[in-house]
């Protein structure tokens, strides 16, 4: 079967759809769209944030859409429904009833059968276009409304297409944002009316309100199956009307769904896998393709093939690249070191794009969609500017991003959407207080790790002053550990500590998680760490104790159940959470500890348990492709704990043998004989001679060759358990 099967085709882009507002397991959408994409489709069940759920039984149209997450929601959204008989308007009166034994998703081209008009539909996309098909009884009236959604959109019939835009957005845009589509049809259209309206009217000429839902007649006796063709673009009409004939041109449905899937083949097949069942194939080349949907390129070639965007920061056209769609406290941790790895020129564009947005916005965004939006903490544009540069990725201008980072880390800001909440008070008393700002702990933990990605940055750019400056603030996590109760605790700014400390309670002074998750949220200075929980014995037992501790939570400042405290208990594993970022680490630090078998036995057991080939799949929120990143690394037994150093943390390798063709040369990641009863690290060979320690740095893997693993059903003990062994941290590690 694996022979048979191309890479895309592994790809179950189901799994994580069974979610809801109240648990998560992934909320992804089965999305149709190429690698970085600016437009993708999707079917849409429901008119919300949570556009497609499995457990829906009906579907609404196939959307156009923007949503990087459902918490943030979408913009420049059209959703068209095909539909036969009498026109329904509202989203759940023109519903579908259908079945997911006739629904074929895959990253390429979506399929469903909607049963109620007996017609068939069928997405393809290009980078900034896509192509329906539909299948219709044979009638004189099919019919395609296209609904706009809210805050304002326009539509008029051309000759044989419709030209429009749509302003529907959940905010993050200036006063000239729209969307702009060009459609296309195959045949004469034969009416345009207005469905809001009590009676269709066929000889509409243009629509334009809050919300317009226009609705287009075709004839479909002669030729049941309908072709149309969308350009778009957020520039101008013209502009979608270029990119449908420089992606589309004259291909037909067949013609583009082949490109698509070349080109998923292409980018999927970057990794090969060997050794693994299938449904392990399916959930790692999943999460490979989810890695690869984020950030979303905003930019579109002009007619001289040069590249310009509308920018969601200043409004108007500008010159250059632009990427939008992530939210970097999650991306940074996982998805940056993965590209940088795979797709090392990537990511040097992404921050090209950053370097425009900060010359048009004024500061680098802490999430954006596609502007700048007031959501999470921590300034980890950073981090993915400093790691790029740690792994010599220059291809951008490292001066003016070393501007905005350091203007991140040291200017207060009155937008809460960029910036440093509370960073003056930092500066002054070398922590966040928590009786001043909210989630101050985890603020003065993040702050801590953004001004070490700021040192190293200011080190690389041969500034001394500041990396020391910077060095120095790193350390500023350690005012928030009290020793007392063994934890990082709300401090208030006299000093004191925050009264009635609970290990998991959750909020106050932490974001989405209790002090069990932020206690690990110094990845730049582990060694550091180790020293306040008393060494290395000591730091291993509290590890051990997060996994054995029962999954007990108090909801605190939060009020009530968040879905992550409930998918926390769902995991079984303690108080470890793999449903939310903060502690995706932390297994990974048992390697500074000297015992880098309960990494290999934890990691495993990890991405045997939460990853499944499945709708519910997933552990919590995929998030811009952090958590399906964070399986393809672990399942390749290695980790970057602290982005914006060239390491790689060896952790347990899941397959028999993984191939990466990377730039410069191929990498082979053995394990001959590796299987589930097999998870720890007897011995490891880099390049052919045995390697002791429990990393590897950046340019070993990236220069290609064999990193090759023993493994055994128990763990070696005697390995890598050195000081010496273990990864750098900024601070040196003790005994």
């Amino acid at each position: 079967m694996t022979g048979r099967r191309s890479p895309a085709d592994w790809v179950d882009p189901l799994i994580g759809t069974d979610s809801s507002y109240e648990f998560s397991n992934g909320n992804t959408v089965p999305a149709v769209a190429m690698p970085w994409g600016m437009a993708a489709w999707t079917p849409q069940t429901q008119d919300n944030g949570w556009t497609y759920r499995w457990r829906d039984t009906a579907i609404q149209g196939v959307r156009l859409t923007h949503q990087p997450s459902p918490w943030i929601g979408d913009y420049g959204r059209v959703t068209i429904s095909p539909q036969t008989g009498t026109v329904e308007a509202d989203p759940a009166a023109r519903a579908s009833a259908f079945s997911h034994d006739r629904e074929r998703a895959t990253p390429y081209a979506y399929r469903v059968d909607l049963d109620r008009y007996d017609t068939r539909v069928e997405v393809t996309a290009t980078e900034r276009c896509g192509v329906l098909r539909v299948t219709f009884p044979a009638t004189e009236a099919a019919f395609l409304l296209f609904d706009t959604h809210r805050d304002g959109g326009a539509l008029r019939l051309d000759g044989n297409r419709l030209v429009g835009f749509t302003a529907s957005n959940s905010g993050g845009v200036p006063d000239d944002f729209a969307h702009h589509v060009i459609v296309e049809f195959d045949r004469p259209v034969t009416g345009f009316g207005d469905a809001l309206a009590d009676e269709i009217v066929w000889d509409a000429e243009a629509l334009e309100g809050d919300r317009v839902c226009g609705v287009v007649r075709l004839d479909a006796t002669a030729s049941r199956t309908v072709e149309v063709r969308i350009g778009t673009s957020f520039i101008s009409d013209e502009q979608a009307a270029l990119n449908l004939r420089r992606e589309v041109g004259t291909l037909d449905y067949n013609a583009l769904r082949g490109l698509a899937k070349r080109t998923w083949d292409e980018h999927l097949g970057v990794i090969e896998i060997e050794g693994a069942t299938d449904a392990q194939r399916t959930t790692f080349t999943t999460a490979l393709w989810r890695s690869l949907l984020f950030p979303r390129a905003l930019h579109e070639p002009d007619e001289t093939g040069a590249l310009r965007h509308w920018s969601p920061f200043a409004g108007g056209v500008h010159p250059g690249e632009l990427y939008t769609d992530n939210g970097f406290w999650d991306t940074f941790r996982t998805v940056y070191p993965l590209l940088t790895l795979l797709f090392p020129e990537r990511v040097e564009s992404v921050i090209r794009g950053l370097v425009h947005t900060t010359r048009e916005g004024g500061w680098l965004p802490k999430w954006m969609s596609p502007g700048y939006r007031d959501c999470m903490i921590g300034t980890h544009a950073a981090a993915v500017i400093a790691d790029a540069v740690a792994k010599g990725l220059r291809d951008f201008d490292i001066e003016t991003a070393y501007q905005a980072v350091l203007q991140d880390a040291t200017v207060a800001s009155d937008n809460p959407a960029v910036g440093r909440r509370g960073v003056e008070r930092y500066h002054a008393l070398g922590w966040v207080p928590c009786d001043e700002v909210s989630e101050a702990t985890s603020r003065t933990l993040e702050f801590a790790y953004g001004d070490w990605c700021v040192a190293r940055l200011a080190q690389a750019l041969g500034k001394p002053e500041d990396a020391a400056r910077f060095d120095a603030r790193a350390l500023s996590y350690r005012h928030v550990f009290d020793p007392e109760v063994g934890f990082m605790r709300g401090r208030r700014a006299d000093g004191s500590w925050r009264p009635g400390f609970d290990p998991v309670e959750w909020g106050g002074p932490f974001t989405e998680g209790s002090a069990w998750h932020f206690l690990w949220a110094v990845p730049h200075d582990p060694a550091g760490l180790a020293t306040l929980l008393g060494g290395r014995q000591a730091m291993a037992e509290t590890l051990d104790a997060v996994f054995e501790t029962p999954g007990e939570f108090r909801v605190g400042s939060y009020g009530f159940v968040i879905h992550e405290m409930a998918e926390m208990v769902r995991g079984q594993m303690g108080q470890y959470a793999q449903c939310n970022q903060p502690i995706h680490h932390a297994l990974y630090l048992y390697v500074w500890a000297g015992q880098p078998w309960k990494t290999q036995r934890r990691a495993r057991e990890v991405m045997d348990r939460m990853y499944q080939a499945t709708p519910d799949g997933l552990p919590g929120d995929e998030d811009n492709g952090e958590m399906s990143a964070w399986y393809v690394l672990s399942a390749l037994g290695l980790y970057a704990v602290a982005p914006g150093a060239p390491v790689w943390v060896l952790g347990s390798p899941l397959f028999e043998r993984a191939v990466l063709h990377l730039p410069a040369g191929d990498l082979a990641v053995e394990a001959p004989g590796n299987g589930p009863g097999s998870p720890y690290v007897r011995s490891v060979h880099l390049g052919g001679a045995e390697h002791a320690a429990s990393w590897v740095p950046h340019d070993a893997l990236a220069a290609g060759g064999t990193l090759r693993f023993e493994m055994g059903p128990t763990p070696n003990t005697d390995r890598a358990t050195r000081v010496e062994d273990a990864p750098p941290s900024l601070s040196p590690l003790g005994p």
